[in-house]
């Protein structure tokens, strides 16, 4: 992306400056317009746009977010404050920023602290006063949310909400066209990798299949008692390995065509705890599974199928990565309108560094990768469901050793019940 006309600060200032103001706005919209048309890195163009912004209004910063599903994401920031905005993720709901968004309405609040309003981040909650919010409108939808605040009260004038409104108008465009770019390399990378996961990850599980049955067809009758139960064994295992894998890339296959889709029907999640868990100890005889559920669980929006998958994908984990005889702990709680899942091992744990990326498609760490194979889709696809129904999902390490992974879904609300 072109770099902007940098407008001198010191003309914009005084009744007399209001021509160059006016010039140095239609500048800024026909740089946007023009520059960003050929630019396809979004977060470039966001960046720029508010860089270029700041030489036309008297801010202290300001910040652009977009809408990700039910988050509202500050994907670039100026000012003093930007380390901490940028990355901020607010879950859909009545504070005023995701009013700006849904009403497609301007906000300007002259004195924060009187209006007993609080920005986000300390630094910023510390020292703003004034702020300026209008809304990214594309085909009559809220995309996202530019806003400018100032460490002065009253900063900001009426023509400043019209002059930021026009440059919300210009880049809302290029602001659909990048996202759309980045919508189709994420699915052709998507793509890509399910057609790797199929050639390779399929093949072990096949094969061993395969050849185990026709070593038991062709030898049943010569072969040892024990030697015939191990292959059966075997093959079972393979079997269940192969149902596994085939169930995520089914959810691979949808991520990768833009949405994971979930019925969110009320659900007894005790119930599919249980039976997840007893499938797991099953499978992993050699660990030690515990199951603590808080009583008068309520009950939650969700899919069953797809929270057994979660589960049975999380115990999986937590058995692979453990030593024979360590514990593994599922604690269920009911929490501030959520029910919460946590699973604790004792295993190698993650580092700190990890806690994101282990949802990302095909990522393994190098200690995970020495201490089990996998296709490294496990997680990615647990995210995917779990905010399918509406919920959040994390991982961290455990303070001595192991790690916590465990995800949240809402609670069945009154109203939803009728």
């Amino acid at each position: 992306m072109a770099r902007m006309a940098v407008v001198d600060d010191s003309s914009l200032e005084g009744p007399a400056s209001e021509s160059l103001r006016s010039a140095a706005t239609a500048q800024l919209v026909l740089d946007i317009a023009t520059a960003a048309a050929g630019e396809r890195e979004l977060d470039h163009i966001l960046a720029e746009t508010l860089d270029r912004l700041a030489t036309v209004v008297a801010l202290t910063g300001g910040s652009i977010a977009l809408v990700e599903g039910d988050d509202l994401v500050i994907r670039a920031a100026v000012g003093p404050f930007a380390s901490e905005a940028v990355g901020q993720r607010l879950r859909r709901g009545d504070g005023r920023s995701w009013s700006v968004v849904t009403t497609l309405e301007p906000v300007l609040i002259g004195d924060i602290r009187a209006a007993g309003a609080k920005a986000s981040g300390p630094g910023a909650a510390a020292a703003l006063r004034s702020w300026l919010a209008v809304p990214l409108v594309r085909r009559g939808q809220g995309i996202g949310l530019l806003e400018v605040d100032s460490t002065q009260p009253d900063a900001f004038r009426p023509e400043d909400v019209e002059l930021i409104m026009t440059i919300a108008r210009a880049l809302a465009g290029p602001v659909e066209l990048a996202s759309r770019f980045v919508a189709e390399r994420q699915a052709n990378a998507l793509r890509d990798a399910f057609i790797g996961v199929i050639s390779h990850e399929l093949r072990t599980p096949i094969t061993t299949i395969y050849g185990l049955s026709k070593m038991l067809r062709q030898r049943h009758g010569d072969l040892a008692p024990e030697v015939e139960v191990q292959a059966i064994e075997d093959v079972e295992a393979e079997a269940d390995r192969l149902y596994r894998l085939v169930e995520d890339l089914l959810v691979l296959s949808r991520a990768e065509r833009g949405r994971v889709e979930s019925a969110s029907e009320p659900l007894v999640i005790g119930h599919v705890l249980r039976r997840a868990v007893d499938a797991e100890a099953a499978r992993w005889p050699t660990r030690r599974f515990a199951l603590e559920m808080e009583r008068g669980l309520p009950l939650v929006l969700g899919e069953e199928t797809y929270v057994e998958q979660i589960v049975r994908n999380l115990l999986t984990n937590a058995a692979k990565y453990s030593d024979v005889g360590d514990p593994i702990e599922v604690h269920v709680a009911s929490v501030e309108g959520d029910v919460v899942v946590t699973v604790l091992d004792e295993g190698i744990g993650i580092s700190a560094d990890d806690e994101e990326r282990v949802f990302e498609l095909f990522y393994r760490s190098p200690l995970v990768s020495r201490k089990a194979s996998g296709a490294g889709i496990g997680l990615f696809v647990t995210r995917q469901l779990v905010e399918a129904m509406g919920g959040r999902v994390w991982a961290r390490p455990r303070p001595e050793r192991g790690t916590e992974v465990g995800f949240a879904l809402p609670v069945l609300a009154v109203e939803d019940g009728r």
